[in-house]
């Protein structure tokens, strides 16, 4: 019988070293077309990554979740509009434009472009032509042909099982959409005025997505790191990048 210790060594060791899924192929990192093999495996394997894989404890990132993002029109004189259980949907269709990594400086940056559907509860309050409103109700928004431009940055870590590991240690993200399109339901009870409202909101999309911006990729894109960083834990060096 194992010792207690000795068990938990062995547990530990196995849970980090449980080697690349067959949904993932490896590239040399001698390979001096690298880059393209690496953004050729990700593309293959960029849906099954997202919708999570529960062998190895990756949830799923499709949908992602945001618990509440706040947008004031055209100012907090005006309209205070509130977004809450923010469920975003189409990371699984991202489409990978490109992925290079510096094994030098330690750095890896990729673009993707992707369309994301978010289905929310609205609570809108304030004034409108100086007069006070309240609604809430159900609401989405649509956020057509999202350029996301992500840098991480990672050191080597020596893992329990004694292999070379990389560990992520920042982030960066800038972004950039073609269109949002925004619709909350049922606003006031009046489907004129709804419509109205609706109409502004999207007439000023630019300025709402400055605000909410923020919100969506640092959510997002801690969620996919985090993801990561499991995954990292449990892959070697040399099993993703092999000589």
């Amino acid at each position: 019988m194992l010792s207690f210790p000795f068990s938990l060594l062995a547990l530990i060791s196995y849970v980090t070293s449980m080697g690349l899924p067959d949904y993932i192929q490896p590239c040399s990192r001698n390979d001096p077309n690298i880059n393209e093999c690496a953004l050729k495996s990700a593309r293959q394997s960029i849906r099954q990554f997202s919708l999570g894989d529960p062998s190895r404890k990756l949830p799923s990132l499709d949908p992602s979740y945001v618990a509440e993002m706040t947008v004031y029109i055209p100012n907090e004189n005006g309209l205070k509009l509130v977004f809450k259980d923010n469920y975003f949907y189409g990371l699984s269709g991202m489409e990978l434009q490109n992925l290079k990594f510096d094994f030098n400086k330690k750095i890896i940056t990729t673009e993707a472009l992707v369309n994301l559907d978010v289905t929310n509860k609205y609570e809108l309050s304030g004034k409108l032509m100086m007069v006070p409103i309240s609604s809430h109700g159900d609401s989405s928004i649509k956020l057509k042909k999202t350029d996301l431009k992500v840098k991480m940055w990672y050191e080597h870590v020596t893992g329990p099982d004694g292999k070379i590991h990389w560990n992520i240690t920042k982030h960066d993200i800038k972004y950039e959409l073609e269109k949002a399109i925004f619709r909350l339901e049922n606003l006031l009870g009046d489907k004129q005025i709804g419509d109205q409202i609706n109409n502004l909101l999207n007439e000023l999309w630019r300025d709402i997505v400055a605000d909410v911006g923020p919100y969506i990729c640092r959510s997002m894109t801690t969620a996919v790191v985090d993801n990561l960083g499991v995954f990292l834990e449990q892959v070697s060096y040399d099993e993703l990048f092999p000589e």
